[in-house]
């Protein structure tokens, strides 16, 4: 199971690398298609498998009901966009929790989610706990990102976790506004492995 890592400094570059070739190798026996090796997957051609940034209106491929508002210009933030009604701040409960989002992935694309990060100045925040498709991991505790020094705050998991075409990933967050309208720059960090059909696809 995956856990949080102390500093930013201990990326997991391996354990991200063998990740994403895995999930390449499993894309290709799916999808009977080739990777797009000549550019590590960066510009497939064709009916070739790419990959690219894990974007928040991929969360809208076949959303249930909440997702990151998709009239934000692509950016992660933590409000929702309900039906026609225009994004609003998320509503947490008394102990300060909220749903980030809650979809079914595309079934032409593979995510791997490698962490998290912050670039609001005043992040609440403290806790992410995620369930895929039914099975939850552990909760993580993700204070110390912020006391990193830089702008851009972001933490790893050690281990990163993949979400599989068709299969449902449930976000929670924790913040310390209790019971209040929280609206902060917060998002995921993670890539897509997936058919070139859906990475170019501009999504709203």
């Amino acid at each position: 199971m995956p856990y949080w890592l102390n500093t930013i400094d201990e990326t997991p570059n391996e354990a991200i690398e063998k990740a994403r070739n895995d999930t390449i190798e499993r894309a290709k026996d799916i999808w009977g298609l080739d990777y797009a090796e000549s550019s590590d997957g960066l510009y497939p051609a064709g009916n070739q498998i790419g990959r690219t940034q894990f974007r928040p209106d991929m969360c809208r491929a076949e959303a249930f009901n909440v997702a990151p508002a998709q009239t934000n210009g692509g950016q992660w933030r933590t409000m929702l966009n309900i039906g026609a009604a225009p994004p609003a701040a998320m509503v947490t409960d008394a102990n300060g929790w909220g749903t980030f989002f809650d979809f079914v992935l595309d079934e032409d694309v593979f995510i791997i989610l490698e962490g998290c990060f912050s670039v609001d100045t005043t992040p609440t925040i403290r806790e992410v706990h995620n369930t895929l498709s039914g099975v939850s991991l552990p909760v993580m505790q993700v204070e110390e990102i912020y006391e990193n020094g830089e702008d851009i705050q972001k933490g790893y998991v050690e281990v990163p976790v993949v979400v599989s075409p068709k299969s449902e990933y449930l976000c929670r967050i924790r913040s310390s506004t209790v019971g209040g309208n929280l609206d902060e720059a917060f998002g995921i960090l993670g890539e897509a492995i997936g058919k070139r059909s859906f990475l170019i696809r501009e999504l709203y």
